[in-house]
């Protein structure tokens, strides 16, 4: 154990050092060369600032764009529409594919839907390329990054709640900006060093170099925006050829799949199937775009010229190459969605059974947003429901199917107990329901996304909700005990603890149901009522031993005490899902 410990801590120090060295190397470069060190504090700036930028879209959006996304997966034609119109808002395929596995790992929408909305989102990720070559290398950047950045620095730590994500926002813009002019001056600066003129894309091999240039370069950045603005920004300066730059954005478009496959490693199956999608579509499309590459790029001149583009407009016409081969991928993979989420429902099966202790829904793609993770909290919380129910039926010694389902009756009740089918509340306790709180428990301290105060609120009623059913089952472990003891049908509590038992079983049944609050606490309230009285006029009469007496004291308390909890639960649940639907 000690020599594996000191091999890891000896591989943990030479990468260490690797880094360091890799690190000064890059330093000395940087040091050598201005003009790179200004392309890379560019690309530094925008990567940056696409990173802030999306966590304000995350705080300022409250929830909102998990809303508009969840209800337009219904239909697969509004879902790539919303999938496009929210991508292109949010300047961020990456934050819609992450939100989309967590729709589906939370079981809110069906794999079709989801994989609808990823279509979408590949298509929204082309205004990017648009907007840098409309916008971004035509104008003075820098002009407009300083007062946004001046803005954005001072409102970021000066104030709190929507403003901070306001300045958040203007942050982030101003990096971008920023970025991009940086990224402008370095390739101006680098014209006497690398060019790729002669590689223009007349031999075979070129157009597949340049599309794995596009992939690696996607994957190092983790982002295809930097990708295209790295490229358009090459192709306006005269470094990179035409054709070579749309090989580039092909590949750019198979390098996002990567943080697909990355979030979907440590998430469950329903988010590598939706990862396995991803894949496939991007890269069915990339083949389709690489084999048609001349003929769209003819397509593209044509158009360009009806609608008035210059010949040599590059950038204007790469983005339009990017936005085609995008449409031409949807309009040939839509027909075939159901067949994909079937192909990838077989190649991805649910496993055959769960282990009890393990949830169902808290995949780590969950925690990209605060309305998933609710989501997922409440799946699994319903499920830690359904298993304390199971084990308060059995705190009371009838069967699941003699309670739930159907109003129990008093035959079942009064049927023969025997002792030894019945085990102890704790081991089943410590089997199927403390595994899943302590997993519920550790997700929701996991969830590092800002909050509004109402999906707070949300998060912690789904915790008091869990901790409150966790204590009406030890409530029950307490009730078990004694109705063991006195199961004998010539025991003199157990016509009173029958009683108890059909009053609790009612209870829990109009809770299953959701009845009324006071329709669930009612019977037992009536049956601790009687039992009070006869106990008093029994002891009057010696017809009834007083030990006996105060242990039925005691078990019609704790019904009373377990039956209160649950109604407190259902209340709180109650008004939780009444605050969700009217914010």
């Amino acid at each position: 154990m000690a020599e594996a410990t000191d091999a890891a801590g000896s591989r943990s120090s030479s990468r260490r050092r690797l880094e360091l060295l890799g690190l000064a190397a890059a330093g000395a470069l940087l040091l050598s060369r201005p003009d790179l060190a200004t392309l890379a504090a560019g690309l530094g700036l925008f990567l940056w600032g696409m990173s802030l930028l999306e966590e304000a879209i995350k705080w300022l959006s409250g929830g909102t764009l998990d809303r508009w996304l969840y209800a337009a997966t219904r239909h697969p034609g509004r879902a790539i529409g919303v999938g496009a119109l929210a991508t292109a808002l949010v300047q961020s395929s990456s934050l819609i594919t992450l939100l989309a596995m967590s729709f589906v790992s939370a079981g809110l929408v069906a794999l079709p839907g989801a994989i609808a909305l990823l279509f979408g989102a590949n298509l929204g990720t082309t205004t990017g390329a648009w907007l840098i070559a409309t916008f971004g290398l035509r104008f003075d950047l820098a002009h407009y990054a300083m007062p946004l950045l001046a803005l954005g620095l001072l409102g970021r730590y000066r104030l709190s709640g929507p403003l901070a994500g306001i300045a958040g926002l203007l942050l982030g813009i101003g990096l971008l900006f920023l970025g991009i002019d940086f990224m402008k001056l370095g390739f101006e600066a680098w014209q006497d060093g690398l060019r790729l003129d002669g590689l223009a894309g007349d031999r075979l091999w070129h157009w597949p170099l340049f599309v794995a240039i596009g992939i690696v370069a996607t994957v190092v950045m983790q982002s295809s925006h930097a990708t295209l603005l790295l490229t358009l920004t090459a192709l306006a300066s005269g470094q990179l050829p035409y054709l070579p730059a749309l090989a580039i954005a092909i590949g750019a478009n198979i390098g996002t799949t990567v943080t697909a496959v990355l979030g979907a490693l440590s998430a469950g199956v329903a988010a590598r199937r939706l990862a396995g999608a991803h894949v496939i579509f991007n890269l069915v499309t990339a083949a389709v775009a690489l084999v048609l590459l001349v003929p769209l790029a003819w397509l593209v001149d044509v158009l360009a010229e009806l609608v008035g583009l210059a010949e040599t407009a590059w950038p204007l016409k790469l983005a339009l190459f990017h936005t085609l081969f995008n449409l031409l991928g949807i309009v040939l993979m839509l027909p075939w969605i159901p067949q994909l989420a079937s192909l990838l429902e077989r190649r991805f099966p649910e496993p055959a059974r769960l282990p009890p202790s393990q949830a169902r829904y808290l995949d780590s793609s969950a925690l990209n947003h605060a309305d998933t993770a609710a989501a997922a909290m409440e799946q699994e919380c319903r499920r830690l429901d359904r298993r304390a129910y199971h084990l308060l039926c059995s705190a009371i010694l009838l069967p699941s199917a003699e309670v739930i389902g159907h109003p129990p009756q008093r035959q079942a009740v009064a049927a023969r107990i025997d002792p030894d089918a019945w085990p102890g509340i704790d081991a089943r306790y410590q089997e199927r329901i403390k595994p899943l709180l302590t997993e519920i428990l550790e997700f929701q301290a996991r969830l590092d996304v800002p909050l509004t105060d109402a999906q707070q609120a949300r998060l912690d009623e789904l915790q008091e909700r869990s901790l409150r059913m966790v204590e009406a089952v030890r409530l029950g472990e307490v009730l078990q005990r004694s109705l063991l003891r006195h199961a004998a049908p010539a025991s003199p509590l157990r016509e009173a603890h029958d009683d108890l038992r059909l009053a609790i079983a009612t209870g829990l049944n109009r809770l299953a149901e959701e009845k009324e609050a006071a329709t669930i606490a009612a019977p037992v309230e009536e049956v601790r009522r009687h039992w009070q009285h006869e106990l008093a006029k029994r002891l009057r009469e010696h017809r009834l031993d007083p030990w006996l007496a105060s242990s039925l004291m005691n078990d019609l308390h704790q019904a009373g005490r377990l039956i209160a909890t649950l109604t407190e639960t259902f209340c709180a649940t109650q008004r939780a899902d009444i605050h969700t639907h009217i914010t």
